[in-house]
């Protein structure tokens, strides 16, 4: 008589995600290896195991490829960030909060990385530069004017606040100089006082901008 737990098989909606997700770790290191015009389907295919026509199941073209490989990397660390906003508060803590965290994720090398390869090459490939920032920077830019908005309305900022303005700004003062300088990789990568240092500044500068 057989003892122990029943075995459960995969769906098919598990094994399908699994493959899904293999393709999306196989497709980003070509793509960061060989750049979004060197790399192929063809060779994405053949590091993944089966007929090309497989991947094409999965995805119609490389530019929807692409698309899903920067929507599952950036969505890895959007928790993070908009985190720090989500409780709402005064915008002193809560921006600092942001900045920190803001720039620490941009800093990490997976990202400089992957910032490098979009600006390489969204001249050649607009659709490279629009599913970069769709994926990543639009969503930060809401989460971030969505707190403001609600500071406005606390009466925590300026009443002639525009929430999406302020918060581009807020993110470029979150950048700093140190951003583009390790994007540049003419520095080397900041300590986390430099990190806070900057964020201070950021806050300073947005607050004497839009504080009430």
């Amino acid at each position: 008589m057989e003892t122990g737990k029943p075995q459960h098989p995969d769906s098919g909606d598990e094994r399908r995600e699994r493959k899904r997700r293999q393709i999306l770790a196989v497709a980003r290191e070509i793509f960061l290896r060989d750049g979004y015009a060197g790399a192929s389907m063809s060779e994405i295919s053949a590091c993944v195991g089966g007929s090309k026509g497989t991947l094409y199941a999965y995805f119609a073209s490389k530019s929807e490829l692409f698309r899903a490989v920067l929507e599952d990397f950036l969505t890895r660390h959007e928790a993070e960030i908009s985190g720090t906003v989500a409780g709402g508060g005064a915008p002193g803590e809560v921006l600092r909060a942001f900045s920190e965290r803001f720039l620490e994720v941009l800093l990490r090398p997976e990202n400089l990385a992957l910032m490098r390869l979009v600006y390489a090459e969204a001249g050649r490939f607009p659709e490279v530069g629009q599913a970069f920032y769709d994926s990543g920077p639009a969503n930060a830019e809401q989460h971030l004017a969505d707190y403001i908005r609600g500071a406005v309305e606390q009466g925590y900022l300026r009443a002639d606040t525009d929430p999406l303005l302020a918060a581009r700004q807020m993110i470029l003062l979150s950048q700093g100089w140190i951003h583009n300088r390790r994007l540049w990789n003419v520095t080397p990568a900041p300590s986390e006082a430099e990190i806070r240092e900057n964020a201070h500044a950021a806050v300073r500068t947005f607050l004497a901008a839009f504080g009430a």
